[in-house]
């Protein structure tokens, strides 16, 4: 089984944090999300995995570089131009092989098993097929009684829609999608699913009723750390610690430092005498200085904070 995570985009929403660390490389309970999903994909049956690079890939190559998972073989497509969520899989297409592979997002994080989205495929003969939430704000996905995409938001729709769906950034789809984009250049998995849809090919959607959340924004990685530390999701339990205080190797605090709610420290990552610290993410060699207060905030790679820091993102 093959699959395919996207993990080139320019992470914007997370911005500054992915101006020194790409997003696909941002760590959830000091485990980057590009690790979780390469270990979660092998433990599906996935044997080959193509990763997609572009921004900062010199990090993102030197991290596969010393990756290892049991049984899974991972190729890099690297994108001098990013190329869209559909242009990456053209430029993929030979690695991913003739035989239907997963699609991941890696800025996802989810629950659900995937392998019933092959299955589906293959029982209905689908070209592709999504995996769907409910979630209002991205709900784009126009769907029938019988969960078969009729188009998305924007577009004229053959029928009027049962309900409105999100696309999850998981998908299991058959490579003959990959006819329906053009042959080189930018272009996203929209174009190419609406293409196949105007030639008559059967898209579905799939609830995945489990845990799920985008996270592309601070305040998304943020909440996911609290709800790991204070109420972890079924299926996400290798993530839960036994916090509320989760240390990386190399850290420090100070005994005469304090903390409360959560705090996470990442490889490095320093609390000095008197810091305070809330609520907070701190990613590798970022510190606390002497006295400082942070409550809701993320400090960045190497950041280093003074004085009194409320909520945000830092780098």
């Amino acid at each position: 089984m093959h699959a395919m995570v996207l993990a080139a985009g320019l992470g914007a929403r997370l911005r500054p944090l992915t101006d020194r660390r790409p997003k696909c490389l941002m760590p959830v309970m000091n485990r980057p999300l590009l690790g979780w999903w390469l270990d979660r994909l092998a433990t599906l049956g996935v044997d080959q995995t193509v990763v997609n690079t572009h921004h900062l890939a010199p990090q993102v190559r030197a991290w596969l570089a010393e990756f290892r998972a049991a049984g899974l073989a991972v190729r890099e497509s690297h994108e001098p131009a990013l190329l869209g969520t559909g242009g990456g899989l053209v430029a993929a297409r030979e690695a991913l092989g003739p035989e239907p592979f997963l699609l991941v997002n890696a800025d996802v994080l989810a629950a659900d098993d995937l392998r019933p989205l092959l299955t589906r495929r293959a029982e209905e003969d689908a070209i592709a097929v999504l995996g769907l939430v409910n979630d209002p704000r991205f709900n784009t996905v126009a769907l029938d009684q019988a969960d078969r995409v009729l188009g998305f938001k924007g577009q004229a729709l053959p029928a009027e829609p049962a309900r409105w769906r999100t696309y999850a950034g998981l998908a299991a789809l058959h490579p003959d999608l990959l006819d329906y984009l053009p042959s080189m250049g930018f272009s996203t998995l929209v174009e190419g699913l609406s293409a196949a849809l105007a030639a008559g090919r059967r898209v579905l959607g799939l609830a995945l009723p489990g845990f799920w959340d985008d996270l592309g924004t601070p305040e998304h990685l943020l909440g996911l750390h609290r709800r790991l530390l204070e109420d972890p999701p079924d299926g996400l339990r290798d993530l839960a610690a036994a916090g509320p205080l989760v240390r990386g190797e190399g850290s420090q605090v100070d005994p005469t430092a304090r903390t409360e709610g959560f705090c996470v420290l990442g490889p490095t990552a320093r609390l000095e005498a008197g810091a305070y610290v809330r609520n907070s993410l701190l990613l590798p060699g970022a510190v606390v200085a002497t006295g400082a207060r942070v409550c809701d905030a993320i400090l960045g790679d190497g950041f280093l904070a003074r004085g009194e820091i409320m909520g945000g993102a830092h780098a």
